[in-house]
C-alpha cells in the first residue's frame, strides 16, 4: 500500500483515527491542501464565445444514448418537453403570383392557438400530387428578415430556385420580424427587427424562465409546425423534407433536425462552430447548452445527409480542421462517413450565391431531384415588400395581439399540461416520473452521466457544535467542484448507516437543538456528514465580487446551472457518492432554506431496493403558489414546468418523508396523492410546525 499523504495523517491525531483511515482507504485520497482552493464553478465559466473541445465517442451505443439525452435537453429548454398538443394549423394560402416556372403565395397558419406564423410558399408551376420534396428556409438576422435581398444574402433567390428545380420551398418570419412584429407589437415598427426581436425576449430572472417560455422555444415550435404545414400540402412527399438556413437560420436548421427526424437532409450555413454558439436571444435558452455545444448538437443529424458551409470571414473559419472532422467522427460510428460533407468559401458571413450554388445540388440530389452539373443560379425577380407581407393593415380576429397575451396563453397551456400529470394513480405517477423527473434533471444538470465521481479529502480535525469532527472536502475533478464537509463519526459505528445534514444560507435552528440532533444520530451509530453546498457557509469563502457578477452575465444560464441548481447538484452528488461507497441506510436532513433544495434533490434520486433513504425536509414556509417565492428562494429555470416543489415532494414516494414547517403554504396534495397511489401513505408524515427535536430524531432513528 502506498504511503499515506501527510495531510491525511493529521486525521489520525483524533479519537476518530480508525474509522477515518478506513474511509480514506475505501474512497481514495485527494491532494487538496488544508487551505481550500476556489471552486471552479466561480471562474472560467463557459459562454457563447468559449472555445469548446468537442468530445469523442467510442461506440454507436454511447452516441445514441447521448443523442437521446441531448434531444430531451433541447426540447426541455425550449419548453417543448412534454411536447405540446399539435392544434389545428388553420392554414390560409392566398394571393398567388404565377411565373413561367414557379408560383409564390402568402401564407399564415397557427402554430399555437392565436400565434400566427406568416411567410411565403414557392412551388413548381404545375405540381404533381405527392411527388415533390419540400425544403424549409429559415432566415437569419438580416435587418428586414425574409424580405432581405442583396449580394450577401438573398432569401427569395434560394426559394425561387428550389421551386424551379422541382421542390416546394417555404420561408417564414422569425418571432418579432415583419408579420410577427405586426401581430405582437401592433404595427410594422422597425427598420431593423433585430432590436425588437431581442428587446422583447431578453433573458431575465422572471416567470417565463420558471416555465421555460422563450423565443428559442417559440421558433423551434414554429419550425416543427412548418414541417407539419409542408407535409399537409397536396403536392409534397412528406418523406422528402429538407432544411437550410444561415446564421440564426442555421441555428434553427440544426436545432430542428436534432429533435425532428422528418428532416431527411440539411445544410446549416455559416453557423456550426466550436467557438461561437449564437449571440441572439432566439439561439439561447436556460439549460440549452449545459455540458454541450453546437458541434455536438449539429452531429445529431447523423446518419442523415448533412452539408456544412463555412467561411473565412466568420466563426466557421475552422470548419475544415475542427467542426467537420468532429461531426464526421459521429457519422463514422454509423458507417456513414460519406453522408457528411463540407464546402468552404473565402467570403464574409452570409448565404451568398456561391454558397447557394453549393447547396442546390446537394439538397436536390438528396431529395431525389435531378440537376445539371455545374448548375448556376438563374436570374430572378425579387418581390416587393407589399407582395410578400401577409397582414398589412389588418389581423385575423383570433390573433393574439401582444407579447403579454402570448405569454399568458402559453402559461395557461403549460399549467394545464403539468396539472394533468398530478399523480393520482400509479399510472400517472409512472408517467410523471418519465416526463417531469427528466425535466428536473436537465434543469439541475444531474443526469447520472453528468455527475462525476467525488473524492473525499480529510484536511484536519476540528470541533463543531462542541463535538469532535474532521474537516475535509468532496472534490469532483471533472468540473472542479469543491464541497466543504464536516464528518462526525460515532464511537460505535453501524456499518452502512449514514446521515447527511444540509444547511442553507439561513441558519435559524438553535445551536442547542442542532447539537442534540447530532448527538442523537451519533449515539444510534450513524456517521454524519455536514456539507456546505455551493455558495453556502465555508463554500462561500474567498469568492470575489467579480466572480459573483460573472454568474449573472448574458446567456449565463444557457451554459451553466443557476446557483440553486448547483446546490441541488451538490446534494445529489453527495448522496450518490455515499450510496456508491456502501451506504445501506441514508438519512438526509434539509434545514431551513435547504429543505426545498433537498426536496428537489430527493426527487432526482432513484428509489432503490438495496439502499434505504429517508428524507426529513423543512418546508421553510415556502409558498408554492407564489412565483416570486421561486424566483427569490428556489430559482431553477423550468422548475414550474416540472411541477415545482409540490411535484418534487410527490416524486420522493414511496420513500419515507418527514415534512415539517409547512404550515398552509406548501401544497402537499401532490405528495399525498403520490404516496396514496403507491400504497405507502404511512411513509409521508406532515407537520405544519417546525420540528427540530425528539420527533425529528425519532424519524431518523426508527427501524423500518
Amino acid at each position: 500500500m502506498a504511503k499515506p499523504n501527510p495531510r491525511v495523517l493529521k486525521c489520525r491525531q483524533s479519537q476518530l483515527i480508525r474509522t477515518s483511515l478506513l474511509l480514506l482507504i475505501g474512497l481514495g485520497v485527494c491532494s487538496i491542501g488544508a487551505e481550500q482552493a476556489t471552486d471552479s464553478r466561480w471562474a472560467n465559466l463557459p459562454d457563447t464565445d468559449t472555445h469548446f473541445t468537442v468530445r469523442s465517442y467510442h461506440s454507436l451505443q454511447e452516441w445514441k444514448s447521448r443523442r437521446e439525452n441531448l434531444r430531451r435537453q433541447i426540447l426541455w429548454a425550449a419548453g417543448l418537453w412534454p411536447m405540446p398538443e399539435r392544434t389545428p394549423l388553420n392554414a390560409k394560402i392566398f394571393d398567388r403570383k404565377t411565373y413561367a416556372d414557379y408560383t409564390v403565395e402568402k401564407v399564415y397558419f397557427e402554430s399555437f392557438p392565436g400565434l400566427l406564423v406568416s411567410g411565403n410558399v414557392y412551388r413548381p408551376r404545375n405540381p404533381t400530387p405527392r411527388q415533390h420534396p419540400a425544403i424549409l428556409n429559415p432566415h437569419g438576422h438580416a435587418d428586414a428578415g425574409r424580405l432581405h435581398d442583396d449580394e450577401v444574402t438573398s432569401y427569395q433567390a434560394r426559394c425561387i430556385t428550389f421551386a424551379r428545380l422541382g421542390a416546394v420551398a417555404f420561408m417564414w418570419d422569425m418571432v418579432d420580424y415583419n408579420d410577427s412584429a405586426r401581430q405582437l407589437t401592433g404595427e410594422y415598427t422597425s427598420p431593423t427587427y433585430w432590436y425588437l426581436h431581442n428587446r422583447s425576449w431578453e433573458h431575465r430572472r422572471d416567470r417565463r424562465a420558471l416555465w421555460n417560455i422563450n423565443s428559442f422555444g417559440l421558433q423551434l415550435w414554429n419550425s416543427i409546425r412548418a414541417l407539419d404545414f409542408l407535409s399537409s400540402l397536396p403536392e409534397v412527399d412528406p418523406e422528402r423534407l429538407g432544411c437550410t438556413g444561415e446564421s440564426g437560420g442555421g441555428t434553427q436548421t440544426y436545432m430542428l433536425y436534432a429533435v425532428d427526424d422528418r428532416v431527411k437532409a440539411a445544410a446549416p450555413v455559416c453557423m456550426v462552430s466550436a467557438h461561437m454558439q449564437g449571440g441572439c436571444v432566439c439561439e439561447n435558452a436556460p439549460g440549452l447548452r449545459i455540458d454541450t455545444n453546437n458541434v455536438e448538437i449539429a452531429a445529431m443529424m447523423a446518419p442523415r445527409p448533412l452539408l456544412l458551409i463555412g467561411a473565412t470571414g466568420d466563426w466557421t473559419k475552422n470548419t475544415r480542421e475542427v467542426e467537420y472532422p468532429a461531426i464526421k467522427n459521429v457519422y463514422e460510428l454509423y458507417g456513414a462517413s460519406e453522408q457528411v460533407q463540407y464546402a468552404f468559401f473565402d467570403s464574409a458571413h452570409g448565404y451568398n450565391r456561391n454558397m447557394r450554388e453549393a447547396v442546390y445540388p446537394f439538397l436536390t440530389r438528396e431529395m431525389g431531384l435531378s440537376i445539371d452539373k455545374g448548375f448556376n443560379e438563374p436570374a430572378y425577380k425579387p418581390e416587393t415588400k407589399q407582395d410578400l407581407l401577409s397582414f398589412r393593415d389588418t389581423l385575423p380576429d383570433h390573433a393574439l395581439r401582444s407579447h403579454e397575451a402570448l405569454v399568458d396563453r402559453l402559461l395557461a397551456s403549460a399549467k394545464r399540461q403539468v396539472n394533468a400529470l398530478k399523480p393520482s394513480s400509479s399510472e400517472q405517477l409512472k408517467e410523471n416520473r418519465e416526463l417531469l423527473t427528466i425535466g428536473l434533471q436537465i434543469s439541475t444538470g444531474t443526469a447520472p452521466f453528468q455527475i462525476a465521481r467525488l473524492d473525499y479529502c480529510c484536511q484536519t480535525t476540528c470541533r463543531a457544535e462542541d463535538i469532535a469532527c474532521e474537516e475535509g472536502l468532496f472534490v469532483e475533478k471533472e468540473r472542479g467542484a469543491q464541497i466543504p464537509v464536516r464528518v462526525f463519526r460515532p464511537e460505535h459505528p453501524v456499518q452502512g448507516l449514514n446521515a447527511v445534514l444540509i444547511d442553507g444560507r439561513r441558519r435559524a435552528s438553535s445551536a442547542e437543538s442542532r447539537a442534540n440532533l447530532l448527538r442523537g444520530l451519533l449515539a444510534s451509530g450513524q456517521t454524519v456528514y455536514a456539507p456546505d453546498v455551493f455558495g453556502v457557509g465555508r463554500a462561500a469563502r474567498n469568492i470575489s465580487r467579480d466572480s459573483q457578477t460573472s454568474r449573472n452575465g448574458q446567456f449565463f444560464l444557457t451554459f451553466n446551472r443557476s446557483d440553486d441548481a448547483e446546490r441541488v447538484y451538490d446534494i445529489v452528488a453527495i448522496i450518490r457518492h455515499l450510496v456508491a461507497a456502501g451506504a445501506t441506510t441514508l438519512n438526509t436532513v434539509g434545514f431551513n432554506d435547504a429543505g426545498p433544495l433537498l426536496a428537489i434533490a430527493a426527487a432526482l434520486i432513484e428509489p432503490s431496493q438495496k439502499v434505504a433513504v429517508r428524507f426529513a425536509i423543512d418546508g421553510f414556509l415556502f409558498d408554492t403558489s407564489s412565483e416570486s417565492q421561486y424566483l427569490n428562494e428556489l430559482f431553477i429555470p423550468g422548475i414550474l414546468k416540472a411541477g415545482g416543489l409540490p411535484n418534487a415532494l410527490a416524486l420522493i414516494a414511496p420513500r419515507p418523508l418527514f415534512l415539517h414547517n409547512a404550515h398552509n403554504y406548501v401544497d402537499t396534495s401532490w405528495a399525498e396523492a403520490a404516496y396514496r397511489s403507491a400504497g405507502y401513505s404511512s411513509n409521508f408524515v406532515i407537520n405544519k410546525q417546525r420540528k427540530d427535536g425528539d420527533e425529528l430524531l425519532g424519524f431518523l432513528t426508527e427501524t423500518r
